[in-house]
């Protein structure tokens, strides 16, 4: 935008104030904006923006700054201002990245059984005496035929369980039907697994690598802590096998993510589990906090303060060991979400934004052929959408109720999220976890705690000690 002396400058919003030190944080909560300065003369400016000032009679920032000030958010020129495609403020004539919300799903997930070889002690998919169940070939095939015809330019199928390889051949014809009626719609396709990675077979990570999978592996961190909860079902621990299976498809060219599980046993020992992992040569590394749903209970969860604390050192131990030279190995999560909130308006991570990424992004489908929004919410009946077998996945996202209630879910219209300084970065973090833990749509994280500290102290970080997010984010991996 030209500035002039007549160009109105006002805040984006209430801007809200922490000091530290010599610097200062600011921050618009209504739409994400935030800058940390030294210069006390700009923080006073700041201070007492009000409707009537212009760049004219503004002291203390230069125009170049001002339009800086703007760029990151902070000031609206004009009545115009940068936000989060999700940002409410009445009367600003909103700049926001191109909105990455898709109006169908782009990510199809099957549960293609129910049953593992392993039996996980916190596990929220497997649960003793259910019986056996697996989601027809025909109907996953249906689903392929259903979601190359939405509107979205590419899909990407990812394969579930139980553990989803023991239902390998049936894998094997979804993947070479699917390609080929994507190769005549002209539409892209990408394949990705969630596996125990137990002992795969030599066939098994053949068949991975020749179809350029993604693969997420469940492991957690050393074999002490692994072995304590991811057993058999004679109750032996499972890490010498998943470690071989690691190995077997790092050997076939394939870049293993792993997936780690921190409650309240091993979140005093975050550090050693990433140490431990990274001594495997994963591609990256993400760490999910127990939820309270399926095995795990109150005594294993972690609240919001506790898994900050366990997570943030893990990631200032990771900028430590890349200032010391050493490989880093990449914290999935955190890329794609807080720092990715902190970096740019545009929210990617579809975890953490307003709508989510259920019903929006993805569809699940159940072994019985129930459809739901997300694939954390399979076996909650209050979120089914509809049955493949009765409906298609189209018509199901169109008519659903429960797709309407998740899209119309905003931080604005939560109470404890409304008045809360980072709202537009999380904005009320996963719907499913708050949902299993107060029971209502309409409440915070549960672990809201967590979002309000991680924000600013990933900024002061960075503050602290100039280039930590550089270290964060290696290139080439």
């Amino acid at each position: 935008m030209a500035l002039t002396a007549d160009t109105r400058i006002a805040p984006a919003g209430e801007l809200r104030f922490e000091e530290r030190g010599s610097h200062t944080l600011v921050v618009s909560p209504e739409n994400g904006g935030w800058v940390v300065t030294a210069d006390e003369s700009e923080v006073d400016s700041l201070r007492r923006l009000g409707d009537g000032s212009t760049v004219g009679n503004l002291t203390g920032i230069e125009p170049k700054r001002i339009a800086e000030l703007f760029q990151r958010g902070v000031v609206t020129l004009d009545g115009t201002g940068m936000g989060t495609s999700s940002t409410r403020v009445e009367g600003l004539a909103l700049i926001a990245p191109k909105n990455v919300v898709n109006t169908y799903p782009a990510l199809g997930i099957f549960h293609v059984h129910n049953w593992c070889n392993l039996a996980c002690t916190y596990c929220y998919t497997i649960e003793e005496g259910v019986p056996r169940k697996q989601l027809s070939l025909d109907l996953m095939l249906k689903a392929v035929d259903e979601l190359v015809a939405l509107p979205t330019p590419m899909t990407s199928l990812e394969f579930h369980g139980g553990e989803p390889t023991m239902a390998f051949k049936d894998i094997q014809k979804v993947v070479a039907y699917a390609k080929d009626v994507y190769a005549r719609a002209g539409k892209k396709l990408v394949f990705s697994i969630q596996t125990n990675g137990f002992y795969l077979s030599e066939k098994v990570c053949d068949f991975l690598a020749e179809h350029r999978f993604s693969v997420r592996v469940s492991l957690d961190g050393t074999s002490e802590m692994h072995d304590e909860f991811r057993v058999d079902h004679r109750g032996r621990g499972s890490y010498k096998g998943v470690v071989t299976g690691i190995k077997r498809l790092q050997e076939k060219g394939i870049a293993v993510h792993a997936v780690c599980v921190v409650h309240a046993g091993n979140t005093d020992r975050i550090v050693e589990m990433y140490d431990s992992m990274a001594a495997l040569d994963v591609a990256s590394i993400r760490f999910l906090p127990v939820f309270q749903s399926g095995n795990a209970g109150e005594e294993e969860w972690l609240t919001g303060d506790r898994y900050f604390e366990s997570y943030f050192s893990v990631v200032k131990h990771l900028a430590a060991r890349a200032r010391r030279g050493e490989k880093v190995i990449p914290l999935a999560n955190l890329l794609a979400g807080e720092l990715g909130s902190l970096r740019s308006f545009r929210r990617e991570y579809m975890c953490m934004r307003n709508p989510c990424g259920a019903g929006v992004n993805m569809i699940t489908v159940d072994t019985n052929g129930d459809l739901y929004p997300c694939e954390e919410m399979v076996g909650k009946e209050e979120f089914v959408i509809g049955n493949l077998a009765e409906v298609d996945i189209r018509t199901a996202i169109d008519t659903s109720p429960v797709v309407e209630k998740l899209r119309d879910r905003h931080v604005e219209e939560i109470d404890e999220c409304s008045s809360c300084t980072w709202k537009q970065f999380c904005h009320g973090g996963c719907v499913h976890k708050s949902y299993t833990h107060f029971k209502r749509l309409d409440r915070e994280s549960e672990h809201c705690s967590y979002y309000k500290r991680i924000y600013q102290e990933l900024i002061w970080l960075d503050v602290d000690e100039p280039g930590t997010w550089d270290l964060l984010s290696p290139t080439g991996r």
